[in-house]
């Protein structure tokens, strides 16, 4: 297995997914966590690099001294840098700063997860490939539209990641449309501005993402940065319709509260003639590009080419 061993290290959700899915490819695929303040898991982190043929980092700090740049000094072996979103934002704001380290933009292969963030830090000097995640919660099947018309919004629990979501025009949108079922994720009550409007069900954490795309018939995701997000790409795959901030094939392109509330208004009405159906433009588009087989199949030759 010498030459096929690979840690992974950055966001759990993706660094798991992509070790399990790496693992169906012959690699000998590792996620590592961050260990905190530990010294012992520190020390088991620098055993478990030594050990490595490769790194991979999903997400990644950029600034002079992180860890990071202290890890990339020292290495001799190939490294990745998949961006995911935050991270990119993040290191834009330390190159604004000056603070860019030499080593984050020179040692690794930069992927992103999203053409956009390839122009991104190609402005902070960063040459990137866009190679995307596979996304394992894409539907292979579209079930029909439900009956009544329903809208899902997206909001982050955590309030440093909230801090990129229009907030505001997603929490207006239940009294512009008091006649429309909205239902919130991952958010729950407790963690929002005031009371709840009676048609706003916010749901906190779902497990069953599936049963829930098969309730709604619209997702809402506004943002002022993002990567590509798994939750556009699911709700496209079942046919759904999005309005989200960044223009996609299949999507209803809206970056304010009025063409939010004009691109839900049409789609409302046409449920209401009986002319909504399924979105099969994004539906064809996102299983033709993000098949998580072919997706992972990309991945693999790309490290193998790494690694020689």
């Amino acid at each position: 297995m010498r030459g096929r061993r690979i840690l992974i290290l950055g966001l759990p959700y993706f660094g798991q997914m992509l070790a399990t899915e790496l693992a169906t490819r012959g690699w000998a695929a590792r996620f590592a966590p961050h260990p905190g303040r530990s010294p012992w898991g520190w020390g088991r982190l620098a055993a478990a690099v030594a050990r490595a043929d490769v790194l991979y980092l999903i997400g990644s700090r950029a600034e002079r001294w992180s860890p990071q740049d202290i890890l990339f000094r020292m290495v001799r072996k190939p490294v990745v840098i998949h961006w995911v979103g935050t991270d990119a934002l993040i290191a834009s704001e330390a190159h604004t700063r000056g603070r860019l380290a030499a080593s984050v933009v020179r040692k690794p292969v930069h992927w992103c997860d999203a053409p956009w963030l390839v122009d991104e830090l190609e402005a902070m000097g960063v040459w990137a490939e866009f190679v995307s995640l596979p996304v394992v919660g894409l539907a292979a099947e579209a079930p029909p539209l439900p009956e009544r018309f329903r809208v899902l919004i997206y909001l982050p629990v955590d309030s440093f990641d909230r801090e990129v979501f229009d907030v505001e025009t997603l929490l207006r949108l239940p009294a512009e449309f008091p006649e429309v079922e909205f239902v919130l994720i991952p958010s729950s009550a407790e963690t929002l501005p005031g009371p709840l409007p009676p048609n706003l069900e916010a749901r906190g954490w779902v497990t069953d993402m599936d049963a829930l795309y098969r309730e709604i018939t619209v997702y809402v995701r506004l943002t002022s940065h993002d990567g590509m997000p798994f939750m556009v790409l699911e709700a496209l795959s079942r046919g759904r319709h999005v309005i989200y901030t960044y223009p996609l094939p299949g999507v209803t392109h809206a970056a304010d509260y009025d063409a939010v509330c004009g691109a839900l208004r049409d789609l409302r009405d046409r449920h209401d003639r009986g002319e909504l159906a399924l979105n099969s433009e994004g539906m064809a588009w996102a299983r033709e590009h993000f098949e998580p087989g072919q997706v992972l199949a990309g991945i693999d030759a790309r490290l193998k080419k790494l690694v020689g």
